[in-house]
C-alpha cells in the first residue's frame, strides 16, 4: 500500500445551498392560535327561537286574569247597585275575602324574608367563625339582638347579651356568647320536639293497619315538626316558606350523606337480641321513627342561626335510642 493511500481521510465542510422552491408547491400550516376549537366544529349553534309555549301560558294567564278581574269588578258593581241587605252583605263578604287575602300574601311574604335572614345569619356566623372576624361577628350580633327581639323567652338573654358584648375583643367569644345567651336556651326544646315527633310516627306507624295511612301520617307529622322548629328559631314559616324549608331540609341530608338508614343502624342503637324479637310492624314503625329524627336533627341545622361553638350537635343513635326506650316504656 502506497504513502498517499495511507493518509486519514480529510473532513470536508458542505457548504449550505440555497434551493428554491415554488411557492405553490409550499404547504401552508396555520398557526396554533388560529385553529378553530373541535368543540366549535362538534356542537353547531342551537337557536331555540321563540318560545311558543311560554308564550301561549304567559298570554293564556293574563287574558284569564283580566277576564276575572273585569267579572269581579261587574259583580261587585251590581252588588253595589242593590240597594238592600243582600247587595251589602255580599260586598262585606268579599271585603273580608280580600283582606284575609292579602294576610296571607303577606304572612307567607313575611315567611319566607325571615327564613332568608336566618339562612344569612348562619353563613355570616360561619364566617366569623371561620376568619375570626370581629367586626363580622359584631353584625351577626346585632341581627341576633334584632331578629329576637320582643320574646319574652330570650329576655334574660338579650339582657346579658347586651350588658356583656361590648367586653368581649375575641370574634370566637363574642359568637360563644351569642350562642350561651341565645341559642342554647332553644336546643332543649328542639330535641325534645323531634324526640315527641319521632315518638308519635313509631307508634302510629306500629298500630296502623293501612300503608297509606302510615304514609300520609308520617308526611304531616314531619311537616309538623318542621314548623314548630322553624317556629322555635324564629322563622314563622307560612306554607310556602315550609315548602321551602321541607327543600332546603332534604337537600341537607342529601348532601351530608345523612338519608342511609337500614336495620345495621338500628341494630347498632337497640341491640341484635331486640331487633331479632320484634315483629316487621314493629320494626317498620321504628324504622320510620329514626327517619323522623334525622329528618329532626337536618332541620336543626338547617333553622339554627348560629353553628355549634360550646353547644354539642344532637346526635342520631341517642336520639334513636331514647325515642326506642320512650316507645318502650310507652
Amino acid at each position: 500500500m502506497t504513502k498517499s493511500s495511507r493518509r486519514k481521510p480529510t473532513a470536508f465542510r458542505v457548504e449550505e445551498v440555497e434551493v428554491f422552491v415554488p411557492p405553490e408547491t409550499v404547504p401552508v400550516v396555520a398557526e396554533p392560535a388560529t385553529l378553530p376549537a373541535p368543540q366549535a366544529r362538534m356542537l353547531p349553534a342551537l337557536s331555540r327561537g321563540l318560545r311558543w309555549g311560554s308564550l301561549f301560558l304567559g298570554a293564556l294567564g293574563a287574558l284569564v286574569g283580566l277576564v276575572a278581574s273585569l267579572w269581579l269588578y261587574d259583580w261587585a258593581l251590581a252588588l253595589i247597585a242593590r240597594d238592600d241587605w243582600i247587595g251589602w252583605a255580599a260586598v262585606g263578604l268579599l271585603g273580608v275575602v280580600l283582606l284575609a287575602l292579602a294576610m296571607i300574601i303577606l304572612r307567607e311574604a313575611t315567611g319566607l324574608l325571615r327564613l332568608g335572614r336566618l339562612g344569612k345569619i348562619r353563613h355570616e356566623a360561619d364566617s366569623a367563625a371561620r376568619q375570626n372576624d370581629k367586626t363580622l361577628a359584631i353584625d351577626v350580633t346585632r341581627r341576633l339582638k334584632r331578629f329576637y327581639a320582643g320574646r319574652q323567652d330570650l329576655a334574660w338573654g338579650l339582657q346579658r347579651l347586651a350588658e356583656h358584648e361590648h367586653d368581649i375583643m375575641n370574634a370566637e367569644e363574642l359568637l360563644r356568647l351569642d350562642e350561651r345567651t341565645l341559642i342554647a336556651p332553644l336546643d332543649p326544646v328542639a330535641r325534645s320536639i323531634v324526640a315527641a315527633s319521632a315518638k308519635r310516627v313509631s307508634v302510629v306507624t306500629a298500630i296502623s293497619p293501612n300503608a297509606v295511612i302510615d304514609m300520609m301520617f308520617v308526611a304531616a307529622q314531619n311537616l309538623r315538626m318542621l314548623r314548630k322548629l322553624a317556629t322555635l328559631y324564629g322563622a314563622r314559616p307560612g306554607t310556602l316558606s315550609l315548602l321551602r324549608l321541607a327543600r332546603m331540609v332534604v337537600t341537607h341530608i342529601v348532601l351530608t350523606g345523612g338519608i342511609a338508614l337500614g336495620d345495621d343502624v338500628i341494630q347498632q342503637v337497640i341491640g341484635h337480641g331486640l331487633t331479632a324479637k320484634l315483629s316487621a310492624r314493629l320494626g317498620e314503625g321504628l324504622f320510620n321513627g329514626a327517619l323522623t329524627t334525622r329528618i329532626g336533627i337536618a332541620a336543626i341545622d338547617v333553622c339554627r342561626p348560629l353553628p355549634y361553638l360550646e353547644q354539642r350537635r344532637p346526635r342520631f343513635r341517642e336520639l334513636v335510642a331514647e325515642v326506642a326506650g320512650m316507645r318502650g316504656s310507652a
